[in-house]
Formats: structure tokens, sequence, C-alpha cells
């Protein structure tokens, strides 16, 4: 019997699916329209599709793995459960003071996010602990039963509880969630020492108030999901986690805050896996899709991660990739501000009414409607025909846009493109140099529906060395949770000055958690030889507020090590050190089950020649006015070795790759679609 994996990736617009053949390496794609109702509608129908598709087995299907965006889009319209708060007393209203930051500096009218728990629902006990995690005031038995009945009166559904200091010390927490799941066992709970054992209680309190407000409405999600997928004989079910690894469903319904970004989280994990195939170690990846583009990097073959998540207007402190997002996307519209300039994005016309040329009520010119003008997208259908293309509509609300302007229709939709281009490239700058990279010296890997058309300009704007092109862009997240691992982070908060403790002090919190870390694989059942732990510090100079993240390997065997590693470190982010004393803040510790990777499928040498891929060709508008002809070559039928030659456009079922005059696309053996330039190559 075959052994099938297969992801399912949730978007605003699409469900992607991936099935792989674990022996063979034979990849399988499907794409439908998302059921944006009841996200399972399209998961469990498009698996359907697939088998069906490719006369597949049920019960030949190892492991389905999902990235679901239930607790994201609940997050993003304040759509959840009723809510109640448990407190320390004295903190009921930290949820409306907050940092005290505004949305917008500048402007005076900006409103913060909704707050989530009302006041009347905010019960406050009088415990209390010290900045040790002593416990100082007991909780009072009288006081727990008395909130037991104000929570029944309330008719809440869910309930965050967050105690000061409780990421030290987790008894009271713990004892209050016994108390309320005793008496009243159908309600949802999280605790904030569950969520996060990092300081700063805001955002603690704002990731438990997040994981119970959408708790509820994701748990009976997976809950049906789970069901559903058993009846059709589908059994390992596994949820993609915002930091590129799985969780088991059980977890997720626990934790469904760790769900958040988790989509394009798989996408990376996917370019890490392809990359590591091929040698390159240093990328930044861009994910285009319809709405947004999502920007990470990979350094040394690692990708960067972050702590500190924005859902929203709410910080929340989960570990997860470093992802940084703007409204950039092929939907995203093009608009002229009251002092006469173009601008595009973040608005966009989403998957309903859409761009223009889809025909379902948008009238306002997008990102895709600009490519239609200029001749890059195919102006009858995309998706291989499952999506009609109306090219007379695009043109209508580029001129519609242009007449603002004083500029003519292909002016305009030239302008589109730069503006959307230069958004992309001020975020890519802001996401590496901010960091010490320098972005010449990356590989830019796009993917998303979109990625490919933005690829080739982006690189030669930012003079990258290559774009990469994935064999299914489109699709990458769907593969991305293919070749995820198991994986849960530990962190914990315990400030330690270097000068006054020895370096056998780190080695102990190491033991703890390391505890905790094999705990959670046995309850995973993962096997001893598939265990890897990784680690981690988080470190700033004393007095400083803000830590950076610091590896903590092998390596280092003594403190003047860690001193060094560290000031490496700080002089590459800031171009700058200092002599002052240095503080560890957090202890972070991977746990990674390594699950085996799936066959990928790759091809011999075949040879340059790709005039057998060529379908056409395209008139493509070009910067000066002018009009050149573009090769048109189907990318399915372009193999290892063939070599295309700019300008070509290259389409596919889930993209489309523009390739430039003076570049050339090489397919590699593993059908990626290398761009350089030709450095005075010719395809004559």
């Amino acid at each position: 019997m075959k052994k099938i994996r297969i992801g399912v990736d949730v978007g605003g617009t699409n469900t992607d699916i991936c099935a792989i053949d674990e022996a063979t390496g034979e990849l399988m794609v499907y794409k439908l329209p998302s059921s944006l109702k009841d996200q399972s509608q399209a998961v469990v129908g498009g698996v359907k599709k697939i088998v069906e598709k490719y006369g597949l087995v049920y019960e030949e299907v190892d492991r389905f793995i999902h990235g679901t965006t239930v607790a994201t889009n609940a997050i993003l319209e304040t759509r959840g459960a009723r809510t109640a708060l448990v407190t320390t007393k004295g903190f009921r209203d930290l949820l409306e003071i907050g940092r005290q930051k505004r949305p917008d500096l500048y402007d005076l009218q900006a409103d913060k996010a909704p707050v989530l728990v009302p006041r009347n629902l905010r019960f406050e006990l009088s415990e209390r602990m010290n900045y040790r995690g002593k416990i100082l005031d007991e909780l009072k038995d009288e006081e727990l039963l008395e909130l037991v009945g104000r929570l029944k009166e309330s008719h809440a559904e869910a309930v965050a509880v967050l105690f000061l200091n409780a990421y030290l010390n987790p008894e009271n927490e713990a004892r209050v969630k016994a108390v309320i799941e005793k008496h009243l066992p159908g309600i949802y709970i999280s605790t904030s020492s569950e969520i996060s054992n990092q300081f700063r209680e805001f955002e603690r309190l704002c990731g438990t108030v997040l994981n119970s407000f959408v708790g509820p409405e994701v748990k009976k999600y997976l809950d049906n999901l789970k069901h559903t997928l058993e009846q059709i004989g589908i059994k390992k079910v596994y949820i993609n986690h915002s930091n590129g690894g799985l969780m088991s469903i059980k977890e997720a319904s626990a934790y469904p805050i760790k769900t958040g970004l988790s989509g394009p989280a798989a996408g990376v994990i996917g370019v890490q896996y392809l990359m590591a195939l091929i040698g390159v170690k240093n990328v930044i990846t861009i994910d285009v899709g319809g709405t947004s583009t999502d920007i990470s990097m990979i350094v040394d073959g690692i990708i960067e991660s972050s702590k500190d998540k924005n859902i929203s207007g709410y910080p929340v402190r989960i570990p997860s990739i470093d992802i940084s997002t703007i409204g950039a996307g092929g939907g995203s519209i093009a608009w002229v501000d009251s002092g006469g300039i173009l601008k595009v994005g973040p608005q966009s016309a989403g998957a309903e009414p859409g761009p223009a040329c889809y025909n379902r009520g948008g009238e306002k010119a997008a990102i895709t409607d600009a490519r239609v003008v200029l001749g890059h997208l195919n102006n009858k259908e995309l998706l291989n025909g499952q999506l009609p293309i109306d090219a007379s509509l695009s043109f209508q609300a580029v001129e519609t846009l242009s007449k603002k302007i004083g500029m003519n229709v292909e002016e305009t939709a030239r302008g589109i493109i730069t503006v959307g281009n230069s958004n992309i490239v001020k975020e890519i700058k802001n996401v590496t140099v901010e960091k010490g990279y320098n972005p010449t010296d990356f590989a830019l890997v796009a993917f998303g529906g979109a990625g490919p058309l933005h690829a080739a300009e982006l690189m030669e704007e930012l003079n990258m060395p290559m774009a990469i092109i994935p064999k299914a862009p489109g699709l990458l997240a769907a593969y991305g949770l293919l070749t995820e691992d198991m994986r849960r982070d530990f962190v914990q908060t315990n400030v330690m000055d270097l000068n006054h403790i020895l370096f056998s002090a780190i080695t102990d919190m190491y033991w703890r958690l390391e505890g905790e870390a094999e705990s959670w694989f046995e309850k995973e059942r993962i096997p001893e030889e598939e265990r890897e732990l990784a680690y981690y510090l988080d470190m700033r100079y004393k007095g400083q507020n803000y830590e950076i993240a610091v590896n903590f390997d092998k390596e280092i065997a003594s403190m003047e090590q860690l001193k060094e590693r560290f000031t490496e470190t700080y002089l590459r982010l800031y171009a700058y050190s200092s002599a002052d004393e240095i503080q560890i803040v957090n202890f972070g510790l991977s746990a990674i089950g390594h699950i085996a990777k799936p066959r990928t499928a790759r091809e011999d040498y075949v040879g340059a020649d790709s005039s057998g891929a060529v379908m056409g060709s395209r008139m493509v508008l070009m910067e000066d006015g002018s009009r050149e002809k573009y090769l048109l070559y189907d990318r399915e039928q372009l193999h290892c070795g063939n070599v295309v030659f700019g300008p070509a456009i290259v389409e596919q079922m889930d993209s489309t790759t523009i390739i430039l005059k003076n570049q050339k696309a090489v397919v590699d053996e593993y059908f990626n679609m290398v761009i350089t330039r030709t450095g005075g190559d010719s395809n004559e």
C-alpha cells in the first residue's frame, strides 16, 4: 500500500492542497476556492477531489497536515466567545491601559484595537506573588467559590486567567483553573502560565485573552474536522504552528493562538527544505498572495525567528517565524491621495469582488489589472481555465484611475507596478538592513500566486544575484506542511547578570526546560532517535528594555565565550558594542521531533533546449512605451537543464513567472527555475 502525505493550507482566496507519495516523491496538487463560512467544507472537499483525481485510497493517507486561519480570522473580525478575565486584584484594567502606545504616533484620532473583555466580565482575586515567584497572599476558598458563581451568572463561554508574576510560579493559576473546571465543566479556560512563561504582563495578558476568545470556535472546528476525516479513513491529523512546526490536534485545540500566521510559516519551511536540497543557505523569501506580501529570511540555513508578534493590534509573545507582512498583493487597489500621488494598497479587492478582470463586481484597478493591461498575465483565463479573465474590465478600471493623474492607461498600469514593487523593496530593506544584512548577499525565493510575477523585477531593483521560483509556487505553503517536523518551544524568563553567576547556573536552568521537553516527547510518542534539542538565550545590556536572541550551542562552554557570542550578535545588528554589564533575560529551548522527509522528485539533466515548452508569444508593454514580443512557455513542459532566455513569460496552473530581457532561467534537477542575469549569453 502507498504512503501518502497530504498538506492543506487555507487562504483568504483559495485552499491549496498538496499530496506526495512518500516512496516515489510524486507531487499531486489541487486548488479550489476557500469556503469562508466554514473552512472545513473546502478542506474536506479538496481532499476528496485530489483522492479522486489521482486514484488514491483514503487508507493510504499516512499523515494529514493542516494550516488553518480560523483563529486569525476570528481575531481580525473580533468574532469570538464571550470571554471573562480573572486577574490579580488591582489589575482589572490592564487590558485598556496597555502600554499607552498610540497605533499611529501622529494620528490623534487613531483607535486602539477593541478591548475583547468588557469591564463587567473582569474579576479580581486578592492573591499576590512577588517577583521571585514566592506566594505572598494565598488564594481564599470563599473567593474562589464566589468567583464560580459570578462566572456562571455572567454566561461567559471562555475564561482567561492571568496573575501577576505567574510566569515564575503557575500554582495559583492552576488552582483557579481546577476549581472552574470542576464547577463549570463546559467552559473554555486559558491560563497565562500555559501560554507564555515570559515576563511583561500586558503581552502575556493579550495572548491569554486571545487564546480564550478564539478557543471555543477553533476547538469546535478542529473537532468537526477530525471527526469528518476519521469517517473517511484519515486518522493521523496534525496542525501547523506559527513557529514552523507541527502539533497534535489536541494541543492546537488547547492553544489556538499558536496557529496564528501558520500559513505563511509553512511556506518559509518549504523554502528552507528546498534550498537545503540545492545548497543555497542565505535566502530572502517573498510570499505574494491576493492581499498581502509576507517577507522572511533564512540565514546560513536557519530561519530567522521572533518571540513577539502583533495580530490585528494585539501583541502576543509566542515563538514564531519572523515574518513581516505588508498590504501588497495581486488584489491591492491603486488609488490617488489628496496630493495627487499614486498609491497602491494596503486596501485590497480580496477574493470578493476581486480585481476588476475577475468580473465579480470589482471596479477599482488592482495590481492584477495592471498586469493584464501590460500583457504580463493571460488575458483570457487563469488557474488552467478555472478563473475566466475579462481584460476589457482591467482596461476600464485602469483608465478611470489614469484620468485622475493625467496619464494614459499604459503609463498608469506601469506606475501601479512600480509603486507596488517599491512597497515590497522598502519592506525587504527594513527586514534586512535593520538586522545588519545586505540584500545583495541573498538569493530571492518568490512564491505565492503572485510572487513569481514580481521576482525578476525585485531581483534587479535590489541587485540580488538570483531569484528562484519553486516548482509549485502558488502551492508552496501546502507543500511546506509536508516537510515539517513536530516542534514545541519552551521559554522561561529568569533575569541573570552574567557578572554575578556561574556558568553552571545556565546549565541548571536548561536542565529544568529539558525535563519539560522530555515530557512533551513522551506525550507525543516521539522515538528517542528522532528527538533534537536546540538552545538559545534572549540577552541585553543591563538597563535596556529589549533583548536580542543569541544561539547557545555546544561551542559555548564558558562565560567568556557567551559574552563574545552576544557581542558579535549585537555588533552585527547595531554596528556598536559596549563594556556595560550583560544580562540573560529568557532561556529558550526548542524540542523537535523529526519526521521522515518525503522523497522529493528529481530529474536527470535533459539539455538546454527549451523549445519544446514554447506555446506562443504575447506582446508586452515596455517602460519606454514600446511593445516587445515575449515568448510564452508551459512550465509543465520544462525539464532539468532547460534554459529560458528573457524576455519570456512562463505560465502554469498556480502562477505566472516573468523573465526580463538580459535574464535567463535555468531549470534545476528539482524543477526550480533559477533566474540570473545572462552576462553576455545569448538565445540565438
